[in-house]
């Protein structure tokens, strides 16, 4: 019976020295888990706050030096460029020469030959006078002048003209190619009693007239072109 309660006793013993021991390594286990997990040296967090910015700074423009001197005589260069341009103009040196009259089918054969022509062209179209009509003006027709009247006077040349136009409704007292002898019909007329005569340029059909203008080089070649196609006449503008 002794026995049994020394065995009991040294079981009873030897568990508690195990379950001290245990204790033991848990304590120190437990100590090191601490030490090692839970050390802040060994955790990291981010504080952005606390972090150095770098702030990026641009260099502000520079206004530009303006030297008042060098602008003012930029501005005297500039002006004095364009008056040259202005008193110097290729246009100042042109001569002007008109060609014609010509026909429909004369004027397409001179445009062709001037196509390559480096000065300026310009085509018009009028009707040219073909000579002088001596007449009785529509205003003495209608008081009663007729052709009985004018025929007591000795007066055998003459109509009326019923065209339409400027002399529509007048009496025609004589046609002629130059102003001269115009004249001379309208005063012996006048002699034989016939008040109110008037003279007027008759006008033929229409023809084509071209103005050149060009530098003297320019006119030089129009000369040629002119020998080689002379349809008309070439002379100087307002001739």
């Amino acid at each position: 019976m002794n026995g049994w309660k020394v065995l009991v006793g040294v079981l009873v013993v030897t568990n508690f020295a195990w379950l001290g021991w245990g204790l033991l390594e848990s304590g120190a286990g437990l100590k090191q888990m601490e030490s090692s997990g839970l050390r802040s040296e060994w955790v990291t967090i981010e504080k952005p706050w606390q972090q150095a910015v770098e702030v990026a700074r641009s260099n502000a423009p520079v206004a530009p030096k303006i030297n008042l001197k060098e602008g003012l005589a930029q501005l005297d260069s500039a002006i004095e460029s364009a008056s040259k341009q202005v008193f110097e103009d290729p246009k100042n040196n042109q001569t002007c020469l008109q060609w014609g009259p010509l026909l429909q089918s004369e004027s397409a054969r001179v445009a062709d030959s001037l196509s390559n022509w480096g000065g300026e062209t310009d085509r018009l179209e009028r009707q040219v006078p073909v000579g002088y009509v001596v007449f009785l003006p529509q205003e003495i027709v209608n008081t009663g002048v007729g052709i009985d009247q004018l025929s007591g006077k000795g007066i055998t040349d003459m109509f009326y003209i019923t065209t339409p136009g400027p002399l529509q409704g007048t009496i025609s007292l004589g046609l002629f190619r130059d102003v001269e002898r115009a004249n001379v019909q309208r005063d012996d007329l006048i002699k034989r009693g016939v008040a109110g005569v008037q003279i007027r340029e008759r006008l033929g059909p229409v023809r084509v007239f071209f103005e050149l203008r060009g530098t003297p080089d320019q006119i030089k070649s129009v000369q040629s072109i002119f020998e080689l196609n002379s349809k008309g006449e070439l002379k100087a503008c307002g001739t």
